[in-house]
C-alpha cells in the first residue's frame, strides 16, 4: 500500500460536498468519474472491511472501511451507480477537507455541488435550489420552493419573443415590472432584512433588543456610551428573516473611541433597510434627539422607557411607538410596524418573485434594452436570465 496515495495524471473523475459547510453530525461527498479512474482514487484512499476493490462492491449497499494510510478516518461508503459513489463521514469541515485533498492528490477534479447538480439539472433550477438552500425560516423557504418548482422558470421563458410575432415592447416592460415589484423581498429571502437600532447614549437600544429577541444579546449598563461596536442578532418576525443591530450612542460630545463608534453607527444607519432611532421619554429633550429625528427622517421613532417617571418636555414625533423594554408594553406593536414597513404585501402563492442579485440586475438591464429599443440585446439578456449563455460558475457565487 505504500504508492496508493501517489498522484494520478489525468483528471477523470469529480469530486463534491454535498451536504452544507459547517457543523454537523454527517458529511456527504459525491464521487463521479469514469470506472478506471473513480476505482483508482477510491482504493487508493479507502480500506474497505471486506477488503474488496471498488468495482467488487455491490450497488446500493453500505460498506464500512478506513480512509487513509495514517490517522485513519472511520467512515462508510455506497456506490450508488457503477461511476458513482457516496462517502458518508463525520460531520464538520475536518474530515471533509481531508478526504477532498486525497481525492485531489487521486486526480479528482473539486467541484462545488452546484457545478456537480448542472451536470444532471436544468442550470436556473440549480439557482434556485441554492437559494433555497441560504433560507433561514419557513416562510422564506415556501417562496423559494414554489419558485424552483417551476413558476419562475415559466415566467422567465414568457419573456422570450415570439420570432414569428411583432416585438411588442410595452407587454414585455409590463411583465418585468410585475416581478421587480418583489426584488427587495425576494432580496429578503436569503438575507435578513437589516434593522439598525439608533439614539443618544443609554436610551436603551441594548435593552430593547434584549427584550425583542427575548434573551440578552447585549449587555446593558447604566453608563452612557458603553457600546462601542456594531451589536448584531437575527430573529424571525412572523416568519421573515431579520437582523437588529445595536449601534453606539450617537451625540456630538465624545471622546475619540467614542466618535469612532458613532462614526460606525452612522454608517451602519446608512446602509439599513430600516432605522429605528429611540428617544428617551424619561429624560428631557436634548438637542441631539432631534439632530437624530432630523437627520434620518424616515425612521419609525420609539418613545423608550415609559414605564419610568416621564420628563420629555416636548410634544412627542407623530407616529411615535410608546414602548417599555422592562415591561414589553409597545413591543408587538413595534415589531408590526416593522413588519409593515418593509414587507407591506405577500406576494399570492402562484406569484413569480426574482430571488437573486443576478436575476434582478438582468431584468433591470432588460428593461434598459426595452426602453432603448435594442430587441436584440434585450433577447440576449432574457436567455441569461434562464442560464442559457451565461457562464456557469456564476452558480459558486449564488446565496
Amino acid at each position: 500500500m505504500s504508492d496508493r496515495l501517489q498522484p494520478k495524471s489525468q483528471s477523470s473523475c469529480t469530486a463534491a460536498l454535498l451536504t452544507p459547510r459547517g457543523r454537523g453530525a454527517v458529511a456527504t461527498i459525491r464521487v463521479h468519474g469514469t470506472l478506471p479512474a473513480l476505482t483508482h482514487a477510491i482504493d487508493a484512499c479507502f480500506s474497505p472491511a471486506n477488503r474488496k476493490s471498488l468495482t467488487e462492491q455491490p450497488l446500493n449497499r453500505i460498506v464500512y472501511g478506513l480512509w487513509g494510510q495514517t490517522n485513519n478516518e472511520d467512515l462508510v461508503l455506497c456506490r450508488i451507480e457503477h461511476e458513482t459513489v457516496d462517502i458518508h463521514c463525520h460531520g464538520g469541515m475536518a474530515a471533509v477537507e481531508r478526504i477532498l485533498a486525497d481525492l485531489q492528490v487521486q486526480g479528482c477534479t473539486i467541484q462545488s455541488w452546484q457545478e456537480l447538480a448542472c451536470q444532471t439539472e436544468p442550470a436556473l433550477e440549480v439557482e434556485l435550489q441554492a437559494a433555497l438552500t441560504a433560507a433561514t425560516t419557513f416562510r422564506a423557504a415556501e417562496i423559494l420552493l414554489r419558485q424552483s418548482q417551476g413558476i419562475l422558470r415559466t415566467t422567465f421563458e414568457a419573456l422570450i419573443p415570439d420570432e414569428t410575432a411583432d416585438f411588442d415592447a410595452e407587454f414585455f416592460q409590463s411583465q418585468i415590472q410585475n416581478l421587480l415589484r418583489w426584488e427587495h423581498l425576494g432580496l429578503h429571502l436569503t438575507a435578513p432584512w437589516r434593522v439598525v437600532l439608533a439614539g443618544r447614549p443609554n436610551v436603551g437600544k441594548s435593552s430593547l433588543i434584549n427584550a425583542i429577541l427575548g434573551y440578552d444579546r447585549s449587555i446593558v449598563y447604566d453608563e452612557a456610551g458603553t457600546t462601542r461596536d456594531v451589536l448584531t442578532a437575527t430573529t424571525a418576525i412572523e416568519g421573515w428573516p431579520f437582523q437588529f443591530s445595536d449601534t453606539a450612542g450617537i451625540r456630538e460630545q465624545a471622546d475619540d473611541l467614542e466618535a469612532a463608534g458613532i462614526q460606525r453607527a452612522e454608517q451602519t444607519l446608512s446602509q439599513a433597510d430600516c432605522r429605528v432611532i429611540l428617544i428617551d421619554t424619561s429624560q428631557p429633550a436634548h438637542p441631539d434627539d432631534q439632530r437624530l429625528l432630523s437627520q434620518w427622517n424616515d425612521s419609525i421613532v420609539v418613545a423608550h422607557k415609559t414605564d419610568l417617571p416621564q420628563l420629555w418636555d416636548e410634544r412627542l414625533p407623530e407616529q411615535a411607538i410608546l414602548v417599555s423594554s422592562k415591561t414589553k408594553a409597545g413591543i408587538e406593536a413595534l415589531l408590526e410596524t416593522l413588519v409593515k414597513r418593509l414587507i407591506p404585501e405577500v406576494p399570492p402563492e402562484t406569484t413569480a418573485v426574482p430571488v437573486t442579485k443576478r436575476q434582478i440586475d438582468l431584468l433591470h438591464q432588460a428593461t434598459a434594452a426595452l426602453t432603448n429599443q435594442d430587441p436584440t440585446a434585450y433577447r440576449s439578456l432574457i436567455h441569461q436570465l434562464l442560464l442559457q449563455e451565461s457562464n456557469r460558475e456564476t452558480l459558486n457565487d449564488a446565496p
